[in-house]
């Protein structure tokens, strides 16, 4: 690809900036005959060059004001060549408005990595970065539209963190992020499944979460309920309040977001953001054959219950996370790895589909959801608690922190679904197709009521059913 007129015109004001400052010029020095790159004669924009050179010396202190908010050292030990790239890049982010942001800072990247020395790029990025999140003013006497570092508009962020993450095409979006609504083209022959999730800071994350665990964690649980209907991933929609703008998490937040979004190819379709308490709502749209969906109300007398994975992990790592006592040894790390990139079973509920009488997947704790397919299949069941599958780590700190965490803990997102016991021999190749582990915990009864029973084969009492939304 060539590169722009501007990008030519950039070279040579950089050029000049260096060799000005270098010579100590005053304001009334600095004009446009001074010498230039033969490659800003043939193929800059000299208009835009004139612009420039003639343009930011009358504005340099105040350009210069801004940098000593932004750099990490004295200003005057900053390297000549980065000085001279970020001031015209200041320049362009607070005088020349209708170049985006973006075009900004790649292009003094670009110019970091042609003069300055091996890690230039890196200081430049930083703090340009820095100072499109300061909220400055314009100063005084600048007009309303001169271009001050304030937060970005709406669709700016949207362009800037969330349009360019995708990594595959989708030509079913016939009309996708930037226009009132998002228009998609769904098959005559599927069917259009819709969740929704809203997760809160200090609700369903702690505030110390990164930024990048929560976008990844947001859309996962989010999918968890698609993978319960069986369904595929196809479009997602993010309605996202934060506090204030902060691009570096936002830039962080969505490459965790899209590290699962492009794992399933799916696409982000609209949204919304308002500044507020941090707070997340996701909204997936699956695509299912038709009449083939998992519901929780199928399940019958004689069936088998059985669970996907491992439970009450991610209970203990977000208990370890509220309580900063988690130590760093493995099984420490395991546990929050756990709540943070739940693993949303997809491949097994589209596997279910034909298969499953009834199926939901485990957010508030296994004994609160599977009582939701027991009611709404008007039925009961009998659990064996020492059936319930847990990982190594909590094994070993069963005699410490006991059954709780995996009945009733939550934040699981792993699959509870019930089958006809004729059917072991299918959902066993399921477990071996998909990778992923499935254990039989229970069977499902006329009689309504969950019974636990433990080892002893009498009933096992629990301290907590489940996780209360209110």
């Amino acid at each position: 690809m060539s590169l722009s007129a501007r990008h030519y015109a950039r070279l040579g004001a950089v050029q000049f900036l260096y060799s000005w400052n270098i010579q100590n010029s005053s304001i009334d020095q600095s004009d446009e005959q001074c010498l230039m790159d033969y490659r800003v004669l043939l193929h800059g924009d000299l208009d835009y060059f004139r612009t420039l050179v003639t343009s930011i010396p009358k504005v340099i202190t105040k350009i210069d004001a801004l940098l000593k908010t932004a750099v990490d050292r004295k200003i005057d030990l900053v390297d000549q060549v980065e000085m001279a790239i970020l001031r015209l890049g200041v320049y362009e982010l607070k005088y020349q408005t209708d170049v985006p942001f973006k075009v900004v800072v790649n292009e003094c990247i670009e110019l970091s990595r042609e003069f300055g020395n091996l890690d230039s790029y890196r200081f430049i990025n930083a703090t340009l970065d820095k100072l499109s999140a300061a909220e400055i003013s314009a100063s005084e006497g600048e007009t309303e539209n001169s271009g001050s570092l304030v937060a970005e508009s709406e669709y700016d962020i949207i362009k800037k963190h969330f349009i360019n993450h995708h990594e595959a095409s989708d030509e079913s979006v016939v009309l996708g992020i930037g226009d009132d609504a998002a228009v998609v083209d769904v098959p005559a022959d599927k069917q259009l499944v819709v969740s929704t999730d809203t997760s809160t800071q200090h609700v369903h994350f702690p505030e110390n979460a990164a930024a990048r665990q929560i976008g990844y964690r947001v859309l996962a649980v989010a999918l968890s309920d698609i993978a319960a209907m069986g369904a595929s991933p196809a479009y997602a929609m993010l309605n996202l309040s934060i506090p204030e703008y902060d691009s570096p998490w936002l830039e962080q937040f969505s490459l965790g977001f899209f590290d699962l979004a492009n794992h399933y190819r799916m696409r982000l379709i609209g949204g919304d953001t308002v500044k507020g308490a941090l707070s997340i709502g996701v909204t997936v749209f699956g695509l299912i054959d038709s009449d083939v969906m998992l519901t929780r109300s199928g399940a019958k007398a004689g069936d088998g219950i059985y669970v996907t994975g491992t439970l009450g992990d991610a209970g203990v790592g977000l208990q370890n996370e509220k309580q900063n006592s988690a130590k760093g040894s493995v099984a420490d790390r395991h546990f929050k790895n756990r709540f943070y990139r739940p693993q949303p079973r997809i491949d097994v509920g589209i596997g279910l589909q034909n298969l499953a009488t009834a199926a939901i997947d485990i957010s508030d704790g296994l004994i609160a959801d599977l009582s939701h397919v027991l009611k709404d299949s008007q039925a009961g069941a009998i659990v064996d608690v020492d059936s319930i599958p847990i990982s190594a780590h909590y094994k070993d700190r069963l005699p410490k922190i006991g059954w709780d965490f995996a009945l009733s803990h939550g934040d699981d997102y792993e699959l509870c679904f019930t089958a006809a016991l004729d059917r072991q021999k299918d959902i066993d190749e399921l477990s071996k197709d998909t990778g992923v582990s499935i254990r039989r915990i229970g069977t499902v009864t006329e009689q309504s009521g969950l019974q636990l029973n433990g080892s002893d084969g009498k009933p096992f009492v629990l301290s907590r059913t489940g996780y209360s939304h209110f």
